[in-house]
């Protein structure tokens, strides 16, 4: 009813100051959901809980006997060994549903991974498990498909990213709505979380296990902002590198 009567011409009287007044409140009225909509409201920030059960290997040990088993286990690891990695496939759970995947750059960790680790005389070689070939993504399955490359450890590397929209200080005068296509009033956030763990193939002793994140922040216009996958995949490669690191140096560890 208040659009119609808003639309309606003979309701207003165009000789009166007051009206042009009022067509052009009702008009902010009528559109600042529209605005707000766009614009987004404040930060809600990102549910650490929700990425980080994404990012998990294994559940965890639930009994005396499981812990027992897991003590029993030793290290058997040759020097140099043969390295093994495997990216999990993205979950995506949770209330965000950006989509990401591991692109050829990301899976470069392995050459730079083996690179380093080479020199240090740690490694013998480092190649990389193809989806296909594991049955299902538990741990056994990958193990398994580690064992017929005749890899002596596995990496197991997963993923998980959520995008976080919001207004800045100058947001409020997206209730003007003509402001949305010139003023940098809305934030986008992306926070991704890395994990890997290195295991032994034969008897499944867990060597290292490492997290890591990246983020990536842009201040833009509410109508013309980057996509959500573009800053994920910032988010992402940045979060890949602090990892690389982690699992250098954990392994370098090894050694000693």
């Amino acid at each position: 009813m208040a659009i119609k009567n808003f639309f309606d011409l003979k309701q207003v009287k165009t000789t009166s100051g007051g009206v042009t007044v009022m067509i052009l409140k009702n008009l902010i009225l009528l559109l600042l959901p529209f605005a707000l909509a766009v614009s987004g409201c404040a930060s809600k920030g990102f549910n650490r809980g929700s990425l980080e059960e994404q990012i998990g290997v294994q559940k965890p040990v639930v009994n005396e006997k499981e812990i027992k088993d897991i003590l029993r286990k030793k290290p058997n690891l040759p020097k140099p060994f043969k390295l093994a990695v495997y990216f999990k496939r993205p979950a995506q759970k949770g209330h965000d549903k950006t989509k990401w995947r591991w692109t050829d750059q990301d899976k470069d960790l392995i050459s730079q991974v083996s690179k380093e680790l080479k020199l240090e005389n740690a490694i013998s070689e480092a190649f990389p498990i193809l989806g296909n070939l594991v049955v299902d993504e538990d741990l056994k399955s990958i193990r398994i498909a580690a064992a017929k490359h005749g890899a002596d450890a596995v990496i197991i590397v997963d993923g998980a990213g959520e995008m976080d929209k919001y207004i800045n200080s100058w947001g409020w005068s997206y209730i003007l709505l003509i402001t949305t296509a010139f003023v940098p009033g809305s934030e986008s956030d992306a926070l991704f979380l890395t994990s890997a763990s290195m295991w032994d193939v034969r008897n499944e002793y867990l060597y290292l296990s490492a997290e890591a994140e990246g983020k990536s922040n842009e201040t833009h216009i509410a109508l013309f902002g980057s996509r959500d996958e573009d800053l994920i995949e910032k988010a992402k490669m940045a979060s890949l590198q602090n990892l690389k690191n982690e699992i250098i140096n954990m392994i370098k560890g090894l050694k000693k």
